[in-house]
C-alpha cells in the first residue's frame, strides 16, 4: 500500500546526561492515544537503501517499525528525520520524531504535520478501518437464491464474495462509504457509486430511496479504495481477492 523512507536526520535527541527511558505504563498510555491498526509485509519503511523496517502498525499519528539491532541502536529519543511517502506512485514528504523505544520496536510520530498531512494520514487509515470492521454473516437463508455467498459485513461496508468448486472465487462485490467495487469471471471489473435520494414530508428532511449507479469505465480511485481494503482484510479470502486485482494489473 505505502512506503515510507526516512531521508535525512533533521535534529538529534542525543544529550549528554543518560536518558531515563519511558516507563511501560507511561509508553503505553502515549501508544493508546490514538487507535492502532495492523499492516501487512507490504507496508516498508526504507532508511538510505539500508534499513528495512517493516511497520507493525500505523495510527492517525505515526506507526511503530520493528528494527534491527543496528538501527536500534542508531535511533534516538526525539531525533527527528525528513520522511518521504509513497503511496500508490503519489509522494508526500513528511517529518516523524522518534517518540518511544522498546524491545527491537521503534515509534515515529508525525512531528508538526498540518492539516493536510493529517488528512492524508486518515485516508490511508480509513480503508485499514472499513476492513477492521467486517466480519461474517450467516448468510444461510440466502443460499437458495445465491449458492456459495460468502458475506462479510462492517461498519459503512458490505463485502460480498461468490466461491465455486471449479474455479474458487468467481465474483466479489464491496460497497464501502457508497462506493460500489465489484468482479466477476464474467464481466470483469466494474465501479460506481450509491446516491441517496432525500425526501420531504411535513417540512422534515427523511432518507429516501437509494440508488445505484455505475460507471461508464472503472474509475481507478474507487479500484484504489477496494485494493486497499482487501490488502488489510484479515480474512483467508482475502489472498483469492488480491489475485482477481493482480491478474487485472498484470
Amino acid at each position: 500500500m505505502f512506503r515510507i523512507f526516512l531521508r535525512k536526520k533533521l535534529h538529534s535527541g542525543r544529550k549528554t546526561k543518560k536518558r531515563k527511558l519511558p516507563s511501560r505504563a507511561s509508553a503505553g498510555k502515549n501508544r493508546r492515544l490514538y487507535e492502532r491498526y495492523q499492516v501487512d509485509q507490504q507496508h516498508l519503511t526504507v532508511m538510505n537503501d539500508q534499513d528495512i523496517l517493516v511497520i507493525r502498525d500505523i495510527s492517525a499519528k505515526g506507526f511503530c517499525s520493528d528494527v534491527s539491532r543496528r538501527a536500534y541502536d542508531r535511533f534516538e529519543l526525539n531525533d527527528i528525520y525528513a520522511a518521504r511517502m509513497r503511496y500508490h506512485g503519489d509522494v508526500q514528504d513528511i517529518q516523524v520524531k522518534v517518540a518511544w523505544k522498546r524491545q527491537q520496536q521503534v515509534g515515529f510520530e508525525l512531528y508538526k504535520p498540518d492539516a493536510r498531512m493529517l488528512g492524508f494520514f486518515r485516508s490511508l487509515l480509513r480503508p485499514i478501518e472499513l476492513a477492521n470492521s467486517l466480519s461474517p454473516v450467516d448468510a444461510a437463508f440466502m443460499r437458495d437464491q445465491h449458492a456459495g455467498l460468502a458475506w462479510f459485513h462492517g461498519e459503512d461496508a458490505d463485502l460480498h464474495i461468490w466461491l465455486s468448486e471449479e474455479e474458487g472465487v468467481s465474483a466479489w462485490q464491496l460497497i464501502a462509504d457508497n462506493h460500489i467495487v465489484e468482479w466477476s469471471s464474467v464481466h470483469g471489473l466494474k465501479t460506481g457509486g450509491i446516491k441517496h435520494d432525500n425526501r420531504t414530508e411535513l417540512g422534515i428532511l427523511e432518507p429516501g430511496e437509494a440508488f445505484k449507479i455505475m460507471d461508464q469505465e472503472p474509475n481507478p480511485d474507487r479500484v484504489r479504495l477496494a485494493a486497499d481494503v482487501i490488502a488489510a482484510l484479515p480474512f483467508p479470502e482475502r489472498g483469492d481477492l488480491v489475485k482477481t486485482l493482480d491478474e487485472l494489473a498484470g
